[in-house]
């Protein structure tokens, strides 16, 4: 059983290139299931509750381009009884690599069949505790909100003057 939390995390580009396999390592909400399906989730697939909504680890391993690429692309998770749900990353790999998605799993390349060891505590704080939103543009320091017009400003569309 591996680790996760004990795996080297990819924080460049660079690395994510170089390297053989790669895990990808995210959180797949399940809290729209019903109740039944939901306690399905948490015994079989190890699936847990945060602040009383229902999710499950989610571990895609795979070469770097195809892992983005796959994922990119959507990845469809057809439960027992009927129930699936949907998983799609955006592509950004700069985004992938700040939210610490992305793990260098190289040196369980040649290994067969590789299973995680279940770790709840980590994959909530890294994951949905401390998730924050990925700055896509730098943020401008000394920018002047626009005032919207008032009433009577704003020129009229689809109005013709009336002439005397």
């Amino acid at each position: 059983m591996i680790k996760i939390s004990e795996l080297p995390l990819i924080v460049s580009a660079e690395q994510f290139h170089a390297a053989r396999q790669i895990l990808l390592v995210d959180v797949l909400y399940v809290g729209d299931a019903p109740r039944a399906m939901r306690e399905y989730i948490k015994n079989t697939h190890g699936g847990f509750v945060y602040e009383k909504k229902t999710y499950m680890p989610i571990t895609l391993t795979g070469n770097p381009e195809s892992l983005i690429v796959n994922a990119e692309k959507g990845i469809h998770f057809k439960f027992d009884k009927g129930f699936q749900n949907f998983y799609q990353l955006d592509g950004n790999l700069d985004a992938a690599i700040w939210h610490k998605k992305l793990y260098d799993l190289s040196a369980f390349a040649d290994h067969g069949a590789i299973s995680f060891d279940r770790e709840e505590a980590f994959v909530i704080d890294r994951y949905l505790a401390n998730y924050r939103e990925f700055p896509n543009a730098p943020t401008k320091l000394l920018e002047i909100p626009q005032k919207m017009p008032s009433i009577g400003v704003k020129a009229m569309k689809g109005l013709k003057f009336v002439g005397k």
